[in-house]
């Protein structure tokens, strides 16, 4: 059998890698082995060679010969030289991603030691380079139960299957060796044990710390071990069965302008987009009915830093969720909005993932849609306060001071501002407004350039200041787009505003559950008609222990 060069390798791979070496001389297989049948005591390398057989019969099952078979995987010499045996034409991968696509093949073997985020292109790139009829066999650990808030690089188990259909392969087998992993895990905690004089007290430290920590997951269910053997379907049925769905990077910006002009019927906006998807690292998932072809849907969406029930967080902001009007022919889950949205919603929201928490502000023609499809549930209303000019002569000794973001002291107040606040809405969840945030979200907007932002301290006589104040013109009023102090100041500094504001009268948009925080005894409610929506379509905090909890003004609405 051919040894793993130990210099191909790097990190955790590197280090499992020299144990099983420094135990028998080389390392064949970095995956995990079968149990034996017989229960007899053997090798753990012959265990994994045993796994590696399994991997041949479940590969040459049905395999026509010659075939041509590519191998992507540091532990698959063995398998290749069993299938050169049998006649198949075999080429070697140490980079799926990156591997020329020109080629295709009859079977795909892929030792799947990846991140979640790239089980889409990975698929993407398997069903390319893939005959018709062709199969492809993944293999490697996955996250099962995603249910406890804990974040996990894993590729998640639930989203595998469901991204396989979605992407017209056919699951023809798919075999669970959870048991099998856990008990390679106590061999291998087994030669740590034996070999700790040889790999060094810290190694070994390391390495058992975390064989304990798989260990524990694999008992609770929470990890898996499995074999996917996929078929790619030649003729797949159904509307967008060939859809090609990509991630930020698969285009262009100006791909996505005329499906932008058609859908929200205005210009497309190069800069806007920019400040979004580039200085906002905003992510996507977007769907070409054909590879290659025209984008006809996207769904998109702006990370934003949180605090969560006073614990720090990450976020996304929903946003241009389009479907080119010609191929809006119905919203069923065969529908490409069900399917791109699906794909965003597993790959970006929810307990194990980058952001536990996903909102936005959908009109209600969306929201209905993606309620009826299981995709949302509320969270709150978003309503709007209007506070009429007063009639009394104003009085104020309050005074409005211009924020000079570059200046450092200006920076301290909005952070001392912000920290007061925040400490106030520990039972809430609100986005982060220091001063980054402040200076990205206005001054770096592209209408700052226009001068369609008013950003303001609120002093008193003293010239202490008391809050920040964004404001924008929005039909014939200001919208106070953000307002940042503590809680029980805000009525205060909105009933000075009216005084200050003396050129039109003022509103102010927010959530329902924290109406009360800003509504002054003059203030007039009205609905907007917009539900905050959350994920619901893959597991995460429930809609009920949201509810009414988001603090959300005009200021998070990207397109304001």
């Amino acid at each position: 059998m051919t040894s793993i060069a130990l210099s191909s390798l790097s990190g955790t791979q590197k280090t499992y890698a020299e144990l099983l070496a420094q135990e028998y001389g080389y390392c064949c297989f970095l995956h995990y082995g079968l149990l034996p049948k017989d229960h007899k005591k053997r090798e753990y390398q012959e265990q994994q060679q045993a796994f590696s057989e399994k991997l041949y019969r479940l590969a040459t099952n049905q395999l026509k010969t010659p075939s041509e078979v590519l191998l992507d995987g540091p532990s698959l010499s063995y398998l290749g030289s069993m299938l050169i045996k049998q006649g198949c034409k075999v080429a070697f991968s140490t980079n799926f991603l990156k591997y020329p696509p020109e080629h295709k093949f009859d079977l795909i073997v892929i030792e799947g030691a990846y991140h979640y985020l790239e089980q889409l292109p990975l698929l993407n790139k398997a069903r390319e380079m893939l005959k018709d009829s062709a199969r492809l066999l993944i293999f490697g650990e996955y996250l099962d139960d995603d249910s406890e808030l804990e974040r996990s690089t894993l590729p998640n188990l639930s989203s595998m299957r469901q991204l396989s259909e979605r992407l017209s392969y056919s699951v023809l087998q798919e075999l669970n060796f959870s048991h099998d992993a856990l008990y390679s895990i106590g061999q291998l905690k087994n030669i740590v044990d034996k070999r700790i004089n040889e790999i060094g007290e810290v190694t070994s430290t390391l390495l058992l710390s975390q064989f304990r920590h798989l260990e524990e997951e694999y008992v609770r269910k929470r990890r898996s071990f499995n074999i996917f053997l996929l078929q790619k379907n030649s003729d797949p049925k159904g509307e967008y069965a060939l859809a090609e769905y990509g991630a930020i990077d698969s285009f262009e910006p100006g791909e996505i302008s005329e499906l932008f002009e058609k859908s929200f019927g205005t210009k497309f906006n190069r800069d806007i987009w920019r400040w979004k998807y580039g200085l906002g690292e905003g992510k996507c998932i977007v769907a070409r009915e054909l590879k290659d072809g025209a984008i006809v849907s996207h769904y998109g969406g702006v990370p934003r830093e949180i605090q969560y029930f006073g614990e720090p967080n990450i976020a996304i902001q929903v946003c241009d969720v389009m479907v080119l009007p010609e191929i809006r022919r119905q919203y069923g889950r065969g529908s490409l909005f069900f399917k791109t949205a699906a794909t965003f919603l597993e790959r970006e929201i929810g307990n194990t993932v980058k952001h536990l928490l996903g909102f936005g502000f959908p009109n209600q023609k969306a929201m209905n849609i993606a309620l009826r499809l299981g995709l949302y549930e509320k969270t709150d209303d978003f309503v709007e306060l209007i506070f009429p000019k007063p009639e009394e002569p104003n009085t104020t000794t309050f005074h409005l001071l211009p924020i000079d973001i570059a200046n450092p002291q200006h920076q301290r107040e909005i952070d001392k501002l912000w920290r007061s606040m925040k400490l106030d809405m520990s039972n809430g969840i609100i986005g982060d407004h220091h001063w980054r945030y402040i200076k990205y979200r206005y001054f770096d907007h592209p209408f700052y350039q226009a001068n369609l932002y008013r950003s303001i301290f609120v002093n008193d006589e003293s010239g202490n200041m008391l809050a920040v104040v964004v404001l924008k013109e929005h039909e014939k009023r200001m919208l106070i787009m953000d307002l940042i102090c503590p809680v029980a100041r805000m009525k205060i500094i909105i009933s000075q505003l009216v005084h200050l504001i003396e050129e039109s009268e003022l509103k102010f948009w927010v959530t329902q559950g924290w109406m009360e925080s800003v509504r002054t005894d003059q203030a007039i409610e009205n609905q907007l008609g917009i539900e905050i929506p959350c994920n619901f379509w893959n597991p995460g905090p429930s809609p009920k222990l949201l509810y009414g909890a988001w603090w959300l003004t005009a200021g998070d609405m990207d397109f304001m």
